[in-house]
């Protein structure tokens, strides 16, 4: 009787553990069911999302152009209610792809709407991870932003990126308390034409335009001029191509001049020529070797005020150091003001990025201090610095005793750039002034159109 007690409490245990152990495999299989559907829904919803971007339109940040403001239209459609955008800005990472990028500290990115004529920020949340179709966890440590958005519509997205930066868009939906990715796309803006416009050839610019009332004499053996402006070989060349080229015509009796800085190979040129009646000589000098894709600084200065009189003093840096300085033999300016000057040439050897001209009347401590402060400002700022404030702040000056600056900025920081460029001119109608009452600002405009290389 013992036995049949203990066999039929055996059977009885056996009989529960057996209804535990289908219990919690019918909740296990169950559960895994339900996950198994919720991933088949969401990639069936993935699988129907789609995407378009607009070609970008960007603009460079001044003064120095070291980032642009990118942006560009997102339209979109996704088959779920529950929409939200997350925009990111975000360096390329070595060895892993665009599929498992997610926001890195700040986002740089923001979604605009036009709402019933007006442009505004969709609501927004706060998240720190969402999920792919695949089930890949993608978090942000600091945080992102997600704005909230129709199943369907054309959204502006608005960025600021340094160059090399790509732009990352995320669809994402909210489904059974997780956020799920359920699609994105990304546009890399070098490869859609980011980037800043430089000049590798003007038209001429007349420097005795009739613009300029009562112009300076700006060339006169009394006086110093100074002359600077950055360039960048591009190409090798087996001619002389111009990156500089001067033409000093009389006012009256003197010399004409033609002061023409070239490359040829990878070598640079400066060239002057005399030329009176039928008589013309010429003198021919080395500067330096070039490296292509380096940026240059090149600056040079003559008259009789200044320490190299009867010489042209000729400097040529890199964007660090000086490379070298040579004399050049020069007779000296006449008094007038008849110049024109043309930058580059067709050959499209070199890209000129910004120029300088400025003359002085006098030799005193303050004058030549501000005279040489013009070219340094423009080298030490940089290639594509815009220095125009701050050559107007020299020649503004209550102490100022220059006659003027002349300024070229061929830096276009966004797409479409004009056909010509005017040359910026501060002077003083009656010479140089101890206050800037009646500094005058005007335009010399350019004849003929300009080469833009990107």
């Amino acid at each position: 009787m013992p036995s049949v007690v203990t066999t039929f409490l055996v059977v009885i245990v056996a009989l529960m553990l057996s209804i535990g152990a289908f219990g919690l495999y019918a909740t296990y299989f169950s559960g895994q069911a339900s996950s198994l559907q919720q991933q088949s829904l969401i990639t069936a919803q993935a699988k129907e999302v789609q995407t378009f971007v607009s070609p970008i339109s960007f603009s460079g940040l001044a003064p120095s152009y070291t980032r642009f403001n990118v942006s560009f239209l997102f339209w979109y459609s996704a088959p779920v209610k529950n929409v939200y955008i997350v925009p990111f800005v975000i360096r390329p990472l070595p060895g892993l792809g665009t599929f498992l990028y997610a926001p890195q500290g700040a986002q740089n990115a923001t979604v605009f709407v036009n709402s019933s004529g007006k442009i505004q920020v969709p609501p927004s949340v706060t998240l720190n991870t969402v999920y792919t179709v695949q089930g890949n966890q993608l978090s942000s440590p600091s945080g992102f932003k997600a704005y909230q958005v129709a199943p369907t519509g054309t959204y502006q997205v608005n960025s600021t990126i340094y160059p090399g930066e790509i732009i990352v868009v995320w669809i994402l939906t909210y489904e059974n308390g997780h956020w799920y990715r359920l699609g994105y796309t990304y546009v890399n803006p070098a490869d859609a034409g980011l980037g800043l416009y430089v000049v590798s050839q003007t038209g001429n610019f007349n420097g005795n335009s009739k613009k300029i009332t009562n112009p300076p004499h700006t060339f006169t053996s009394q006086g110093g001029i100074q002359e600077g402006f950055w360039f960048e070989p591009i190409a090798n060349t087996s001619i002389n191509s111009i990156i500089f080229q001067e033409n000093l015509t009389r006012v009256g009796n003197g010399n004409n001049y033609t002061i023409t800085i070239y490359q040829n190979g990878l070598k640079l040129y400066f060239n002057v020529s005399t030329s009176s009646g039928s008589a013309s000589t010429t003198n021919s000098s080395f500067i330096a070797d070039l490296n292509v894709g380096e940026e240059y600084f090149l600056n040079f200065s003559y008259g009789s005020l200044l320490q190299s009189a009867g010489n042209i003093n000729v400097t040529l840096y890199n964007q660090t150091d000086k490379i070298n300085t040579k004399l050049i033999g020069f007779g000296g300016t006449h008094n007038g003001y008849n110049v024109t000057v043309k930058f580059g040439s067709s050959s499209t050897t070199d890209l000129i990025s910004q120029a300088f001209l400025t003359s002085e009347q006098n030799n005193n401590p303050n004058t030549v201090a501000q005279f040489y402060n013009v070219s340094t400002q423009v080298w030490k700022n940089g290639y594509f610095y815009n220095n125009t404030n701050n050559l107007y702040n020299i020649i503004s000056s209550p102490s100022n005793s220059l006659y003027d600056i002349v300024y070229w900025y061929f830096v276009y920081p966004s797409s479409a750039p004009p056909t010509t460029i005017n040359a910026i001119v501060w002077y003083y109608p009656s010479g140089g002034s101890s206050s800037n009452s009646n500094l005058t600002t005007t335009y010399v405009p350019e004849s003929g159109q300009n080469t833009w290389i990107i």
